[in-house]
């Protein structure tokens, strides 16, 4: 019997980030200390105050003791006031940090993910957890820091202080304190169904706008605006209907709680107007008694809002680890395999691959060499296999069978492939930033010219606005499809790559410029390796060897001399094309 294997699980701990700034987090402590253990003495001496104005009224004392104990209510409300401003200005930089960490890691993890999982993902929803799910956990921590101190040792203070008035009238009186704790906490299961479903709302939201701003051409070209605007406003609609009952449910009970903290207020007028009319008390003792509790009491309905809160936050502190625990350390590994140059570039034995979760067959049993220095065509039918071969090769995507770069395994070059292999794949994608990041990619291998010179760019970039500093625009919109292609190639040149996997580089370029961007790299080539994939067949006769493949594996290796010569695929090909071109 198979022996199952349990899946270990890394779930980060939130509060691991707030440790990770002990100075701002210590400053944090000590202000909330500090303002919340001497807030009441503010009440303490404006209720002495109170009393030393109805005795300077009545003769009894001098007006100075008025004016000490007015001085002294001053300078406890300033002293605490700097320690809150301490407490707020530290509990703020903790957040932001956390902030920019959490969605720091979160990038790095869907950086790191592997592309077969990565194409399951919905840019849209990404975006929802990177920005709005990670604000709501960062604000719920803000509120949560602060109300540490705020409330909990705030109503600790008031509490201490007023059993040393009277034990009996507060410990009455606050009974109904726990009350609205254990009601809050009822509350959890709920809120957090409801903070899920808004969030899932939310992402659905966001992935609905990116695909059709991403296709907004397609709608307005087909009609489809009314359709659209309806799609959306039903989605607004659900929003708007979970987010009504999500506020409804937590700002609802809001008022709830504070009735029942507060009733405990008719307790201490109560009694500690009896204490006044039968003299145990001063008016000045009784309003600084009053003004403590009713303080206190106005502090709980927050401990509610910070278990609501965060039972709201928890599901998206959910969400965004959903995607944080695939952040493995393996992936992150930096230690370099040592290559041996005594081997092969590069070394295919029995590959199979086909892209995940797609129909599509891909390649099976491919095996082949390639030395340094050479040129490789590879061709076949549409839907024979070649871009499949290219994303195997390009190690971003798992494969069966064995890849080797100089006698090391494919599998084994993590980060250090990137040096290695350079690939431009048929999607040439291209950022709204200007041609030299979109070149370099901030990659600091020197001068960008070379590389636009290799894909005949030098000449249009002259024509540009702007020049090297042009911005591309969403999707390359500023340049044509054959710029935009050049542009994409002359990135996959750039940089120290010995293998570059070029895949349909020439599909939006005419047969000239084709032409001489393979003179190019002939010229350039030195002892790099260029795999170029291409249905087309006008410069495969300046590679050194072809490789055809028909339905996903190889019918036939050769030179472009010795296939055009035999019967076979590449020479119908060869033969379709020139008649296409030539009409002969």
């Amino acid at each position: 019997m198979k022996k199952i294997i349990p899946i270990a699980t890394n779930k980060p701990r939130l509060i691991s980030y707030l440790f990770k700034y002990p100075k701002q987090f210590v400053l944090h402590a000590i202000g909330g200390i500090v303002y919340n253990t001497t807030v009441i003495f503010g009440a303490v001496f404006l209720g002495k105050t109170i009393d030393a104005a109805n005795l300077v009224n009545n003769d009894e004392a001098p007006l100075s003791l008025f004016y000490l104990y007015l001085f002294a209510f001053i300078a406890s409300t300033i002293f605490f006031q700097l320690a809150r401003y301490v407490k707020r200005l530290n509990s703020r930089a903790i957040t932001n940090l956390m902030n920019r960490d959490i969605r720091t890691e979160l990038m790095a993890s869907i950086l790191n993910m592997p592309m077969s999982d990565l194409r399951q993902e919905k840019i849209g929803d990404l975006m929802s957890r990177i920005i709005g799910d990670v604000e709501q956990v960062s604000s719920s921590v803000l509120t949560t820091v602060r109300e540490i101190w705020d409330t909990i040792l705030l109503i600790l203070s008031y509490f201490v202080a007023c059993m040393l008035f009277s034990p009996k009238i507060t410990l009455l009186a606050s009974i109904p304190i726990p009350i609205v704790v254990v009601l809050a906490q009822l509350l959890r299961t709920p809120l957090y169904k409801l903070s899920q479903r808004t969030r899932k709302v939310a992402s659905g939201i966001n992935i609905h706008l990116q695909h059709n701003v991403s296709g907004i051409s397609l709608l307005r070209l087909f009609g489809l605006e009314r359709s659209d605007r309806r799609k959306l406003n039903t989605l607004l609609e659900e929003q708007l209907r979970w987010s009504v009952a999500l506020s409804a449910l937590q700002g609802g009970a809001t008022p709830l709680f504070m009735l029942i903290a507060a009733s405990g207020i008719i307790v201490v007028v109560g009694m500690g107007g009896e204490n006044v009319v039968n003299g145990v008390w001063t008016v000045g003792v009784f309003t600084a008694y009053l003004g403590m509790f009713t303080a206190m009491t106005s502090r709980t309905p927050s401990v509610a809002r910070v278990m609501n809160t965060w039972h709201g936050a928890k599901a998206s502190w959910d969400r965004i680890c959903a995607k944080l625990q695939g952040n493995n350390d393996d992936n992150l590994c930096k230690s370099e395999v040592s290559l041996r140059a005594s081997e092969p570039l590069l070394q295919v034995n029995s590959l199979s691959f086909r892209y995940p979760f797609s129909d599509d067959s891909g390649v099976h049993a491919i095996s082949f060499t390639a030395q340094s220095g050479e040129v490789i065509g590879i061709t076949g039918p549409i839907g024979s296999g070649k871009s499949a071969l290219a994303a195997a090769l390009s190690g971003l995507f798992p494969y069966e069978g064995d890849v080797f770069v100089k006698g090391v395994p494919l599998r084994e070059l993590k980060e250090q492939r990137s040096g290695i292999i350079s690939y431009m794949d048929y999607e040439q994608f291209v950022f709204s930033a200007d041609v030299v990041f979109n070149v370099a990619l901030d990659r600091d291998y020197g001068d960008i010219s070379p590389a636009l010179e290799l894909a005949s760019m030098t000449d249009d970039i002259t024509t540009f606005e702007n020049g090297l500093e042009t911005k591309l625009m969403e999707r390359g919109l500023r340049v044509s499809g054959g710029q935009r292609q050049r542009i994409t190639l002359a990135r996959a040149w750039y940089g120290q790559a010995e293998i570059l996997l070029l895949d349909d580089p020439f599909s939006a370029i005419d047969v000239s410029m084709e032409q001489r961007i393979m003179q190019n790299i002939r010229s350039s080539l030195k002892n790099r390796t260029v795999l170029l994939f291409s249905h087309r067949l006008s410069t495969f006769e300046m590679t050194d060897k072809v490789i055809v493949i028909d339905k996903g594996y190889i019918s036939q290796i050769g030179a472009h001399h010795e296939l055009v010569q035999h019967d076979g695929l590449y020479r119908d090909i060869y033969h379709a094309q020139r008649f296409m071109d030539t009409g002969n």
